[in-house]
Order: C-alpha cells, then sequence, then structure tokens
C-alpha cells in the first residue's frame, strides 16, 4: 500500500480515558469516626465511574452502584432501603435548580427510615463560603423539600477537594413508646433492683465500647411501661442486679443473648430465664429463605418498624450521654418486649370449650 493510501485510511486518533476522581473525602471521614460499618448497605447514587464504588469493595463493604446517566455502566437500578446512599459530585451534571431536586429526591427514596443521604459537591462549598453551615442547611432543605428529612449535619469543608459534604437523616424511626428512666446513683440503683425482680417479663439489652477487650457501658431493662438505663460505668460493681438476672421465673427477652451472658460474665452475673428472638427469627424462618435476623431486620420484618442503627457505633462511655443515645438504648430494650409477642402470642382469653 502506498503512503497516499495510508494517509488516506489514517485511524483517527482514540480519545483519552476520563481519569478517575479520588474517591470522596466524606468516605474516609465516616469510616474514621466509626459512622459507616460492614454491617450496612450502601449505595453510590450517580457514581461516575465508580471511584467510590471501588473504594467500598476494596474494604469489603456491602455497597452498590448506579447511575442513571449513561454511559458510565452502573445500570442495574437499586433495590429496597439502604442505610448509606451516597450522591457525591452529582450536583455539576445537574444544570438545573428543578433537575437536582428531581434526582435528588429519586435518591433520597432508597434511604432507609433513620437512614442517610450523604450530598457532596462543589456547589455546596460556594453556598458555604457565602452563608456558612446554616446557608447549606437551608439550600439542602429547599432541594430536599419534598422529602421526609430530619437533622442535617454540615461537615467542615475539604480544602483539597474544594467540596463539602452534608448527611441528611430520613425521618420515620421508631422512638421509645415509654417513657425511660436514667439510673447512676447507687441508691436509686439498689433501691430498683428489688421491684424488677418482682416482674415476670423484661426485655434486656446492653451498650458496649467497640474494641476489645469491650467494656460494659449500660445496661437497658424494660418492664410493661417503663425501661431504665443503668448507667454500668458508674454503678459497677453490679451486685445488685444479680438476684434478678439469676432468677429463672423472670424471662429476660434478649437479642443474641450469648453476647449478653458474656458481658454480665464478666461482673460474676449469670443469666437464667432467657428468650432469645435472635432464636426465634432463625426458628421461624428456617424454611422461608429470609437471611436478615440483625435486631434491625428482625423488627423490620415482624413488626413495620425502623431502628436507627447508627448510635451502635458511638462513644458510649462518654457522659452525659446525648439524648439520641438515651432514646436508641431505650429502644433496643422496648422492642424485645414487642418481639415476644410476635413470637410467642399469647393464649385468646374467655376460650369455650366442647
Amino acid at each position: 500500500m502506498s503512503d497516499p493510501e495510508r494517509a488516506d485510511r489514517a485511524i483517527p486518533p482514540r480519545r483519552a480515558p476520563l481519569a478517575r476522581r479520588p474517591a470522596a473525602p466524606i468516605l474516609h471521614t465516616l469510616l474514621e469516626a466509626h459512622r459507616i460499618s460492614h454491617k450496612v448497605r450502601i449505595l453510590c447514587y450517580g457514581c461516575g465511574q465508580g471511584a467510590d464504588v471501588q473504594w467500598f469493595l476494596l474494604r469489603r463493604f456491602k455497597v452498590h452502584g448506579y447511575d442513571p446517566h449513561p454511559p458510565f455502566g452502573y445500570s442495574d437500578k437499586p433495590e429496597g432501603h439502604y442505610e448509606f446512599v451516597f450522591f457525591n459530585y452529582l450536583m455539576t451534571r445537574l444544570k438545573t435548580p428543578e433537575a437536582r431536586r428531581r434526582t435528588l429526591a429519586e435518591a433520597f427514596q432508597h434511604v432507609k427510615p433513620g437512614g442517610a443521604l450523604v450530598v457532596t459537591s462543589r456547589i455546596l462549598a460556594q453556598v458555604w463560603a457565602a452563608g456558612g453551615d446554616e446557608g447549606v442547611r437551608s439550600h439542602a432543605r429547599d432541594l430536599l423539600a419534598d422529602c421526609d428529612t430530619a437533622e442535617m449535619e454540615v461537615f467542615p469543608p475539604d480544602a483539597g477537594d474544594q467540596s463539602i459534604a452534608v448527611l441528611v437523616r430520613r425521618s420515620g424511626v421508631y422512638r421509645p413508646a415509654s417513657p425511660w428512666v436514667w439510673v447512676d446513683a447507687r441508691e436509686d440503683f439498689e433501691a430498683l433492683c428489688p421491684l424488677l425482680e418482682r416482674e415476670r417479663i423484661m426485655g434486656l439489652d446492653v451498650e458496649t465500647t467497640l474494641e476489645e477487650p469491650r467494656t460494659l457501658c449500660t445496661v437497658q431493662i424494660a418492664v410493661p411501661g417503663r425501661t431504665y438505663v443503668l448507667d454500668a460505668l458508674k454503678l459497677a460493681p453490679l451486685d445488685p442486679l444479680r438476684p434478678v438476672m439469676e432468677n429463672p421465673d423472670v424471662l429476660k427477652i434478649i437479642h443474641n443473648a450469648d453476647f449478653e451472658r458474656e458481658m454480665l460474665a464478666r461482673h460474676a452475673i449469670k443469666l437464667d430465664g432467657v428468650y432469645d428472638t435472635l432464636a426465634a427469627s432463625r426458628k421461624k424462618h428456617r424454611k422461608g429463605g429470609v437471611s436478615g435476623h440483625k435486631l434491625g431486620d428482625v423488627c423490620e420484618r415482624e413488626l413495620g418498624i425502623y431502628l436507627d442503627k447508627a448510635l451502635q457505633l458511638s462513644d458510649w462511655t462518654v457522659r452525659p450521654l446525648s439524648p439520641d443515645q438515651l432514646n436508641y438504648a431505650a429502644v433496643d430494650a422496648e422492642v424485645m418486649l414487642l418481639l415476644h409477642r410476635v413470637f410467642e402470642p399469647p393464649l385468646p382469653q374467655n376460650l369455650e370449650l366442647f
């Protein structure tokens, strides 16, 4: 082939591939603060080339990537709800406020009640420069006006990335139906324990530190009409609790009782008279193909309520505990009583015998 013929059939230059951006800084921030665990479902919405998806996969998180705008290849639509939905760097691709509101609403519908939508954007950084944190909250509230949002948290700007991230909670989580009482005085603790021994049934849960060896921080005991949150750090030794915990005639409803057994054993307390809702859930659904038996999964399936499990990773050694932490602690014990009614419904009253 002659040189002129080669020139006529010259191969057009290839388009240089787009450079994959680094993962959003907010991912590192949330991981380092123990705000994300490997137990949660994560959705990266509008994930582009998948930098955030790959970041999570490398760390073995359960993550799904979806981008409604081709040609990035993440076309499998998300199903169900997720504890975290990340909406990172998508705002600049959406050129009008209407498009941003519509796409944010589409992403928000995948957030589990009590879960979070995390939006990272350089546009928000411009809003922050003009109006600070409150300016960002106001802007986010406007964009999410049609969504059932709860509190919002604005993170400090990232100088290198020139972006701002805002975390928006979805409302709809279960709140304590019964009043709770915080017990941190020794005399109140010693007066309470004999009263608890008169109860026939109670929900039991504990909160601990995250690192091994774990430290018992709180003990939550729910009886019909009231929940007690005991400051295990201040009240130790917990000897007054031993008679009720070791009494087989007082039924303790616990989810994954092995953990409570282990933690109380470190205080020389044995558990007797236990009903484990984890075992009950597995037994009920052993032939049904149900795989989720975490407390949040069980409450959603059996009770139709959603628990906010984000605070499980918070610091339970700080005092005072926040109102959100105390509500969280009380709920986990209270729902034990509700689950017991589902798994072991009471016999009908006034049965006629034939």
